[in-house]
């Protein structure tokens, strides 16, 4: 064994802090005993590609994580297409054999379930971020090391919750959702529906999909402003949307209470403008740092999934309500330093809280 160096994840020195054993959840140490042969691992980090700023996001915060333990780290993106993907982390396993493991955003819902089965069939342990196939638990894959997700209902509310307040719980307010049958767009405007309940004087007068397009919810919003000259604030289910609309109300000389989710550099701009009301910081470098983390310690042996409990192994990751008052700071970690400073040996620093076992 040989002790880890401490890593050095700030612009300062901010000394990471280490589980002691596996997955006891909250003790740490200035130093954690590492196994004699870490630097023999290797970390698959699946992203859809590197175009898109969050998933870039989440491929830096996997490689801050492998740094942090001493392994060796490769960016697999896949454009989106599920078959490239799986073809890619065949490849990285035929290279690497039992000292491969992988953290993965898949590029579809369903491939999920094949990425569990295409692990537990090689040996390879493996941490999903963000989606996860109806049916689909860690406790059926032993390799499965945990599903790490974000709670789209409850950051629905939150934005939704911010976006009502800030046109004082009454008035005339539109929704600009995503794309229709994604789950995060389901979802987050389940979340709409769900917090217009606790406002009787808020007015949803139109709700039209942009699919995410900033082009679109530009041209949404133009029309609006038209149709509903009385209108008090507008709901999105994605910053890019927030940004067209943004967009649209500058064209026209107007400025309304607007909230996004996701937490962009451009949204976090906007909210530093006051052009933006809050979006949701989805924190890629906590849902990908801490699932690379899992991934890692199972790998190595330092963590044994079979022994978490099986509901703790169906994660919902912290996110972050950023407004006005808190978007400096999260500028300066996130956008700016690129690094947050986590923890990466703290694997229970990520739980926000647990998935519903029963789906």
């Amino acid at each position: 064994m040989k002790k880890a160096l401490l890593a050095l994840l700030t612009a300062g020195a901010l000394a990471v802090t280490a589980l002691s054993g596996a997955a006891f959840a909250g003790e740490t140490e200035a130093e954690v005993a590492l196994p004699e042969n870490i630097g023999e691992y290797h970390l698959g980090i699946c992203v859809l590609s590197l175009d898109n700023e969050y998933w870039a996001q989440e491929a830096a915060a996997a490689q801050l994580a492998a740094e942090a333990y001493g392994v060796e780290s490769e960016v697999l993106t896949c454009n989106a297409d599920p078959n490239v993907q799986l073809q890619g982390m065949k490849d990285f396993i035929a290279q690497y054999g039992d000292k491969a493991c992988f953290v993965v955003d898949p590029a579809t819902t369903a491939n999920t379930a094949s990425i569990a089965e295409l692990c537990e069939e090689s040996g390879n342990y493996v941490t999903i971020l963000a989606h996860r196939a109806e049916g689909l638990f860690p406790k059926d894959y032993p390799h499965f090391v945990v599903s790490l997700m974000l709670d789209d209902l409850a950051n629905g509310a939150k934005t939704a919750g911010a976006l009502m307040d800030a046109i004082g719980g009454e008035g005339q307010v539109v929704e600009i959702t995503g794309l229709l049958g994604d789950d995060s767009a389901t979802n987050r405007h389940a979340a709409f529906e769900a917090a217009k309940e606790d406002y009787p004087d808020v007015e949803v007068v139109d709700s039209q999909t942009a699919s995410w397009d900033q082009a679109q919810a530009m041209a949404l919003t133009e029309t609006w402003l038209v149709q509903y000259p009385d209108l008090k604030g507008i709901f999105t289910s994605g910053d890019a949307m927030a940004l067209g609309a943004i967009e649209a109300m500058a064209n026209a000389g107007v400025s309304l209470p607007i909230v996004g989710c996701d937490g962009t550099k451009a949204a976090l701009e906007a909210i530093q403008a006051g052009t933006m009301t809050a979006t949701i910081l989805n924190d890629a470098y906590n849902i990908a740092g801490y699932g690379a983390a899992y991934a890692i310690q199972a790998a190595c042996g330092m963590l044994d999934p079979t022994t978490i409990p099986d509901d703790e192994r169906l994660i919902f990751a912290g996110t972050q309500l950023v407004t006005s008052e808190n978007v400096d700071e999260i500028y300066e970690g996130w956008i700016v330093n690129g690094n947050p400073g986590y923890d990466y040996f703290d694997l229970s620093f990520c739980v926000d809280h647990y998935q519903d076992p029963s789906k």
